[in-house]
């Protein structure tokens, strides 16, 4: 996908790029952001943005506590088994320290999509369940 998103004659990538501000009124109308390198501000009449956020996990502050691949996002199910220390294996989205679950785009192998994170909230909620009547 980045491949074609990098090859695309119409999309214009902004990296090290603030969004200051979105302007319009039913519709999107100016957008000024800055450029976090330079500080440069500019100001532009866009009708479209999309935003790429959450690409780098912020679980620094895990380290230690909870495994983490090589890219920093939290392992879970059968990643985890190395360190798991209960006789039952790990659920699907459990992590390293039993009854932590992690979905969603922080979790590693996750889809990177809002519907899948959904989707394995309400699956984490039944295996929580699971572990509280263990």
């Amino acid at each position: 996908m980045i491949s074609r998103i990098e090859a695309c004659e119409q999309i214009t990538l902004r990296p090290c790029t603030t969004i200051e501000a979105l302007d319009g009124d039913e519709h999107l109308r100016h957008v000024r952001w800055r450029n976090t390198k330079t500080g440069e501000t500019e100001n532009h009449d866009i009708r479209h943005v999309f935003l790429m956020t959450g690409a780098n996990p912020n679980t620094a502050w895990l380290a230690g506590c909870l495994a983490l691949d090589d890219k920093q996002f939290i392992k879970t199910g059968a990643d985890v088994r190395e360190k798991w220390t209960l006789r039952r294996a790990p659920y699907l989205l459990e992590t390293s320290h039993p009854g932590v679950f992690a979905v969603g785009d922080i979790r590693s192998g996750s889809v990177k999509r809002v519907a899948s994170a959904v989707g394995e909230g309400s699956m984490a909620v039944q295996m929580v369940h699971k572990v509280l009547s263990e």
